[in-house]
């Protein structure tokens, strides 16, 4: 049976994170927002770009110390870590004077001033609909309720006659509700007309609550269908998913029913206020995409008044245009009404107005997103999150696209934030000791050579403390594929300088810059004597995946190196630096600093049993090896498939060991006793 990509997922979550959010943060996901603690593996949540991506896992840690409150204008406060990355502005011209140019970064919390921007991004996505199905079944004995056509216009009139539900609607056994109150003649003869027009329903009208009008319509189809796309209580609604990524010009007929039911117009400001924090995100995005930047505020429950969250607009062209919309008037222009946040670039960059610290003592959160942005939104702006989990996504996907049988998979990791990755994979798995983690590996292949093994560490672990295997277990050629994620600091440990940060680099965690010489793990693979040598890149998680079931399938030992920009301690080799203009092409074009080594024509491979050509690629090899910075290949470098592995030659010496490895040996009879004499071995240790 083909193995799914569910398959390789395990439910364990990752304790450690450097830099988090507190729990209760809203993300937006899609089509709602949830609380990040609530927040599961394959959940779609909006990104930076304005996109939604899967959620590749949720990070969970147990943290002592200091928090960041950071308010921003319009949109609220958020609460994080030191570390935890924003997408961000730095402020250039003084808090009194807006930028001329946004250049987005990630800030962390600690870094951030007062007076620098946040950014959340207007949602990009855009899918039309010309009709909406309207599904049920006819019940048998139902001989009183009206046949319901099967489809409805999804035009103006049908999304106005939502809005109204969404914010006055109510259904109760057989019937739909509108409840209005009765000054609000235009709207209840709007809701009748929408009723009669599209559903050929005739409404009854009920003035029996003082100041109230209900309009009832008589259909238990309809109100089962209303309440399940809508929601039915009032702190249940929502708009439909569908709905929310319909062109913007369509979604103006529902931000008029919406607004007509639960929103007002008073002297400078205009208001919606719901008791569903679901629906007061989704209008705000709804918002965004009219180019109104609303301002939120939550009104805590109260007596008999439960929480409630409004949304207001003030600034004098967002006000006019949503009376526009709605069919109120206008209000008088004002120039000295000023908006204080920026909307450009299909994004809203909202000052910092105030910073706050205090001591936290609990869970913090954090997410790791599919997507190569490797970001997320809240209800108050974008994060960054860790590379890692690109690379544990290309080596799930890999694995899976395989169809391995997990159960004879081993994943074995050191220590660092990449050696949790056998907890996140469905196999096998061994989380060692730093730096001993391909030992470990070799014990286990050389003990059952059936077995796939994969090794999978950080470049501090197998590159500092675990050089010595690294090196010694390339000359044996054992076939298995190491995998290192190479961010060039110890991330796990606050971002001291790793093996591979190259000499004179400053990264924000160093006082100073490196004196240390940076290792080329490519040439020292080579000079090692593993016969596959790569390197991937981990926003190229499709690339990185090709690359890892080459190393896999691979007879001998391979290395594969991932590019992983930290974007919390490493704040040079990040993924803007990556995927930034590094050099010239022949053309006299500025090309990206990553380029695929397959697109140019490039042969690592030894295609025959010949010394002159295997020294002839391996220099071709070691000369591209050292092509790092403006011009950096990924892609496969060497491979070589003619040197016997290192089981090849056990088997050499002992026939019978692929057949009976030692794994499969009995050590001992089903009631325990030994098979194996060790007395002699005992008697040499005997101490006279």
């Amino acid at each position: 049976m083909a193995l799914k990509l569910s398959d390789l997922k395990t439910t364990a979550h990752n304790d450690w994170c450097p830099g988090c959010v507190t729990g209760d943060t809203l993300v937006i996901s899609n089509p709602s927002v949830k609380q990040i603690q609530l927040v599961k593996p394959g959940d779609r949540v909006l990104n930076a770009s304005g996109e939604y991506n899967n959620v590749a896992a949720r990070i969970r840690h147990r943290y002592y110390g200091p928090m960041y409150r950071v308010r921003v204008k319009s949109f609220g406060q958020i609460t994080a870590t030191p570390e935890h990355p924003f997408v961000g502005v730095r402020r250039t011209w003084g808090r009194h004077r807006h930028n001329t140019e946004f250049v987005e970064e990630k800030i962390e919390a600690s870094s951030l001033r007062v007076g620098d921007y946040l950014v959340f991004p207007v949602m990009q996505t855009v899918s039309d609909a010309d009709h909406f199905a309207i599904e049920y079944k006819k019940k048998a004995k139902d001989t009183r309720s009206f046949v319901l056509p099967h489809e409805v216009p999804m035009d103006d009139d049908w999304l106005r006659l939502a809005g109204y539900y969404i914010a006055e609607g109510s259904s109760h056994n057989r019937s739909l509700i509108f409840s209005f109150n009765e000054d609000e003649r235009e709207y209840i003869s709007d809701v009748l007309a929408l009723m009669a027009k599209l559903f050929g329903l005739k409404g009854k009208v009920d003035r029996s609550k003082g100041h109230g009008v209900d309009l009832i319509f008589n259909s238990s189809y309809l109100a089962e269908l209303f309440e399940s796309i809508f929601g039915a209580d009032a702190e249940e609604k929502h708009i439909p998913h569908d709905f929310m990524f319909l062109p913007a010009s369509k979604q103006g007929a529902l931000i008029r029913g919406l607004w007509r039911g639960d929103g007002d117009f008073k002297k400078s400001k205009a208001r919606y206020t719901t008791t569903s924090i679901v629906l007061s995100e989704q209008v705000k995005m709804l918002l965004l995409r009219q180019a109104i930047v609303p301002i939120t505020q939550t009104e805590l429950a109260h007596g008999i008044h439960r929480t409630a969250y409004r949304l207001y607009v003030s600034y004098w062209r967002d006000y006019n245009k949503l009376a526009e919309m709605v069919g109120v008037p206008y209000r008088r222009e004002s120039n000295r009404d000023k908006r204080s946040s920026i909307l450009k670039n299909g994004k809203v960059y909202l000052p910092v107005s105030k910073i706050e610290t205090f001591q936290f003592n609990g869970y913090v959160y954090d997410l790791s997103m599919d997507d190569p942005s490797h970001t997320f939104v809240t209800s108050v702006t974008a994060s960054g999150n860790c590379g890692d989990f690109g690379i544990l996504n290309a080596v799930q996907m890999a694995l899976a696209e395989m169809n391995v049988d997990p159960s004879n998979t081993v994943v074995v990791s050191g220590v660092g934030c990449s050696s949790k990755a056998p907890h996140f994979i469905k196999t096998y798995g061994v989380h060692t000791l730093h730096g001993r983690a391909v030992p470990f590996a070799t014990g286990i292949k050389l003990a059952n050579p059936n077995l796939e093994v994969v090794i999978e560490g950080g470049d501090g672990d197998g590159l500092g403390i675990g050089a010595g295997h690294f090196v010694n277990s390339g000359r044996r050629n054992i076939d298995m594929l190491y995998i290192i994620h190479d961010n060039e600091v110890y991330g796990l440990t606050k971002g001291q300088a790793s093996p591979t940060l190259g000499l004179g680099v400053k990264t924000k965690s160093l006082p100073s810059p490196n004196i240390n010489q940076g290792i080329n793990p490519l040439l020292l693979a080579i000079a090692s004597g593993y016969t596959w040598v790569a390197r991937g890149y981990s926003y190229d998680v499709r690339h990185l995946k090709d690359l890892i079931i080459k190393g896999i399938r691979h007879k001998g030992y391979a290395f594969l190196d991932v590019l992983q920009p930290c974007p919390t301690y490493n704040d040079i080799q990040s993924k803007e630096y990556w995927a930034g203009e590094g050099h010239l092409d022949a053309a006299g074009k500025m090309q990206p600093r990553t380029y695929k080594l397959e697109d140019t024509g490039y042969d690592g491979v030894v295609h025959k049993h010949d010394e002159a050509e295997m020294e002839s690629k391996i220099q071709q090899a070691v000369l591209k090896s050292f092509e790092f910075g403006d011009h950096t290949p990924i892609g496969v470098f060497y491979q070589n498939e003619f040197v016997p592995t290192y089981e090849d030659r056990l088997s050499g010496r002992t026939p019978s060991y692929k057949t009976n490895p030692p794994a499969a040996q009995e050590i001992a009879r089903p009631d325990g006793t030994p098979l194996t004499n060790i007395s002699k071995l005992l008697d040499e240790l005997k101490v006279a």
